[in-house]
């Protein structure tokens, strides 16, 4: 998923630390797929570990610019949980 990082979130902000907030936002927005009681199956939550994994490892790899290509989440739908 692209994202720009030229329109700060807020002044001052550099590109380096819009990649880092956008990313934070991702990992939290995702911590409901570890968690015990998800209704994901072990195969999905297991891709969703593997997409935050990538999500953590991103600044390493990412060469500061305006944009940042950070990975995109698996896509699971509602009839892909497993109802408990």
């Amino acid at each position: 998923m692209m994202y720009d990082l030229t329109t700060p979130i807020e002044y001052g902000v550099t590109p380096e630390r819009a990649m880092r907030q956008i990313r934070a936002s991702l990992l939290a927005a995702s911590d409901w797929t570890q968690m015990p009681d998800s209704p994901l199956t072990a195969e999905q939550r297991q891709a969703w570990a593997d997409y935050r994994q990538a999500l953590r490892d991103f600044p390493a790899t990412w060469v500061a610019g305006p944009v940042a290509e950070l990975p995109d989440p698996p896509s699971v739908s509602a009839t892909d949980v497993e109802v408990v």
